[in-house]
């Protein structure tokens, strides 16, 4: 179906609330999960970035190499996504006027209003002949860029220099070269952000819960380079200039509820404060909502501490070029993509002088190229 209207942020928040808080949905964590991953990405712009691998990674924790094209884990639940979402709108969801749809082939969601539905459910338009899709000798996918799983993919979108050019279209990597591509994923740490979230004041139950869910939620935006509680043991990060906290404070008055405040480490001011009342967290799908809804505000590529690491100039080559690219794959202009291509002209090696990946032909260890 081809939707005309659109209903604006807080309609859909709210559509989505229903939805998780339903009978339907109430044994089924995952598929919570999973919607509400789908429509917030959807919401801030990045709903053609929805693919199966960078849902299996970000909400099923699957590893870097999960390939999508093998593994049906998320067809199978996007599948189940769709009974549940039809069960719902079947009952208690009946007199919905918006309605949140999965259509088949994708991921991305659609917002139906029922009138509509109405309509064309009365009248459907004729079957038209689905056109031949064309297949290309030799064409294979490319590498899955999924911009929010890997500070490194998220470069891969342009053809550039983390990848030379070869003859064959299947790129591998040899075992001196899987080393220092590990030894590059961990010296990510010294200029990628990273956060600590932390409990403070009075021990509360519901605060504890939110905090760890939001601490969970920041670990699925691989745009930082750690997320702990600090009660590791562990520095919280390499880079101090790049060290945030978040703390997590539940207060009975003047309205029981949560506050959240984000600061940076080195200057301890409050970058932003946020206040959630208890009645926004009754349940679970409730606190699933509001950790994931406020982690994207806070630790994407665009949300607060990218923006104030730009602002303050303390942003690294790296999160530059993230952002960079990530404007790209957003406009898909020619502005944004010279921008991305001489970003990552320039940028330097994250371990001395060596390069990102080292490409070879005779390795077990295959990427996928452009």
């Amino acid at each position: 179906m081809t939707t005309v209207e659109r209903p604006c942020d807080e309609t859909i928040r709210r559509t989505l609330r229903r939805i998780l808080e339903s009978k339907a949905f109430a044994r089924s964590e995952r598929l919570r999960a999973f919607l509400a991953y789908v429509v917030e990405k959807e919401m801030i712009g990045e709903g053609h970035q929805l693919k199966g691998y960078s849902i299996a990674i970000d909400v099923f924790d699957r590893p870097q190499a999960f390939n999508a094209d093998s593994d049906p884990l998320v067809r199978v639940h996007a599948g189940k996504l769709r009974k549940l979402l039809k069960a719902f709108y079947e009952g208690d969801g009946a007199d919905e006027d918006w309605r949140i749809a999965i259509p088949k082939g994708t991921y991305v969601p659609e917002y139906r209003h029922a009138r509509t539905e109405v309509a064309e459910t009365a009248a459907p338009a004729p079957r038209q002949p689905k056109p031949a899709k064309r297949r290309f000798a030799g064409h294979r996918p490319a590498w899955p860029p999924a911009p929010l799983s890997s500070p490194l993919s998220v470069l891969s979108v342009l053809p550039l220099l983390l990848f030379a050019p070869m003859p064959s279209q299947e790129m591998t990597l040899d075992l001196d070269a899987q080393a220092k591509l590990f030894n590059a994923r961990h010296a990510t740490e010294r200029v990628l952000p990273a956060v600590t979230v932390k409990l403070s004041g009075a021990e509360n139950s519901d605060a504890k819960a939110f905090a760890t869910a939001l601490r969970l939620a920041a670990q699925r935006h691989k745009t930082l380079a750690r997320a702990t509680d600090g009660d590791t043991g562990r520095p919280v990060s390499r880079n101090s200039a790049l060290s945030f906290t978040v703390q997590v404070t539940w207060y009975d008055a003047p309205a029981q509820g949560i506050r959240v405040t984000l600061s940076h480490d080195g200057e301890n001011v409050p970058m932003r404060q946020d206040f959630i009342t208890w009645k926004r967290l009754e349940t679970e799908p409730d606190l699933l909502f509001e950790s994931m809804s406020l982690a994207a505000e806070l630790f994407s590529l665009d949300g607060e501490i990218y923006n104030h690491a730009r602002e303050e100039q303390i942003e690294s080559p790296l999160m530059g070029c993230m952002a960079a690219t990530q404007r790209y794959r957003k406009h898909l202009t020619r502005d944004t993509f010279e921008t991305a291509w001489s970003c990552q002209q320039k940028l330097s090696p994250l371990r001395g002088d060596e390069p990102l990946f080292i490409l070879s032909a005779n390795s077990p260890l295959k990427v996928i190229g452009h």
